[in-house]
C-alpha cells in the first residue's frame, strides 16, 4: 500500500487543496546516488512527525485538505520524456489552483514543475535553496542534468533567486556576474547579520506568486547529511523555516519541491528533518492564505 504523508487518511486528489507528489526519478546523479529512494523515505519518516504545530498553535492537517498522490514512475526513454510526463500530470492540478508539493528524486524534476506552474502563473518568481548553482549549460553530455536545472529554469524568462549557494564552477560564476533577473545570496553571507537582513528584505519585496525549490543540500551536512553532494557551511534548519515563512507572508507560494535526499541506512535524521520542513511549509502557506 502506498505511503501517505503524515499517515493521514486517504483523500481523493480531486478533493484536495494540496497534493504531496512523490517523483522517485534519478538518472544523472554524479556523486552519491540514492535520490530515487528519497520520496519514500520522507513519507515513511513523516508518520512520526507531530501534527500539532507548536510554533503557531494549530494543526494544519485538520485545516488543509491534504493528500498524497501515487508516485510518478521513472521514464526509461530519457530525461525529456520524464519531464514531459511530470508536466502532463501536474499541469491540470495547477490549473485547478491546487498546491503541488513534489518530493524528488534528483533536482532535474524542478524544470518540469516550474514549466507546469508557468501555464497558470506566468509572472512567477522562482526561489531556489541550493548548495550548488546548478547553472551549467550542459553536464556529462546532457542539458537535462541535475547540474543544469537552474540554468533551464532561468531560461524560462522569470526572475530567479538563489540562496545558500556555496559551490559553483567558473562557467557558472561568469553567468552569475552578468545575468539579469538573477539574485544570489551566498551561504556565507546568510550567516552574517547584515547579509541575512538584506536577503529577508529582498524576499519580502518579491511581487506576485513564488515557486520554491529546496535542494536539501542547501542545509548544512550537520543538519542534513543524506544528500548526494554534501557541502560544508550550509543553512540551518531554522534559517530554512524563516525563508519559507517570509515568502508565505509576503504573497502566494504556488508550488514547491524538496529534492536530492539520498537516505543513509540506519540514519533517519535527514528524512525526518525533510518531512518536518515540508509540513511546516504547508502550514506557513495555508496560514497566510487564511
Amino acid at each position: 500500500m502506498p505511503l501517505n504523508f503524515l499517515d493521514l487518511k486517504y483523500l481523493p486528489v480531486q478533493d484536495a487543496e494540496a497534493i504531496i507528489l512523490p517523483i522517485p526519478y534519478e538518472a544523472t546523479t554524479t556523486y552519491g546516488a540514492g535520490t530515487r529512494e528519497g520520496p519514500e523515505a520522507i513519507l515513511a519518516a513523516s508518520r512520526q512527525v507531530e501534527l500539532w504545530d507548536e510554533e503557531n498553535n494549530w494543526d494544519p492537517s485538520q485545516k488543509v485538505k491534504l493528500t498524497t498522490a501515487l508516485p510518478i514512475s521513472p521514464e526509461a526513454s530519457g530525461p525529456q520524456a520524464m519531464l514531459d510526463k511530470i508536466r502532463r500530470q501536474v499541469q491540470p492540478w495547477v490549473s485547478q489552483g491546487k498546491l503541488v508539493c513534489a518530493l524528488g528524486g534528483e533536482h532535474t524534476v524542478t524544470v518540469a514543475l516550474v514549466q507546469a506552474v508557468q501555464t497558470k502563473y506566468p509572472d512567477v518568481t522562482v526561489v531556489a535553496l541550493d548548495a550548488h548553482a546548478d547553472l551549467r549549460d550542459s553536464y556529462d553530455g546532457t542539458k537535462l542534468s541535475h547540474a543544469c536545472t537552474l540554468r533551464r529554469v532561468y531560461e524560462s524568462g522569470r526572475p530567479l533567486v538563489l540562496m545558500g549557494t556555496r559551490s559553483y564552477s567558473k562557467e557558472e560564476a561568469d553567468l552569475l556576474w552578468v545575468a539579469p533577473r538573477m539574485k544570489l545570496f551566498k551561504a556565507a553571507d546568510l550567516h552574517t547579520f547584515e547579509g541575512w537582513g538584506q536577503a529577508m528584505e529582498h524576499l519580502r519585496q518579491i511581487p506576485g506568486p513564488v515557486y520554491l525549490s529546496i535542494d536539501l543540500d542547501a542545509l548544512d551536512p550537520g543538519v542534513m547529511p543524506a544528500v548526494g553532494t554534501p557541502e560544508p557551511g550550509g543553512l540551518t534548519y531554522q534559517q530554512v523555516l524563516t525563508i519559507i515563512s517570509t515568502l508565505a507572508q509576503r504573497g502566494p507560494v504556488i508550488g514547491l519541491d524538496l529534492v536530492e535526499l539520498a537516505p543513509i541506512p540506519g540514519n533517519r535524521v535527514s528524512e525526518f528533518t525533510a518531512a518536518r520542513i515540508l509540513y511546516k511549509a504547508v502550514g506557513y502557506i495555508y496560514q497566510s492564505r487564511r
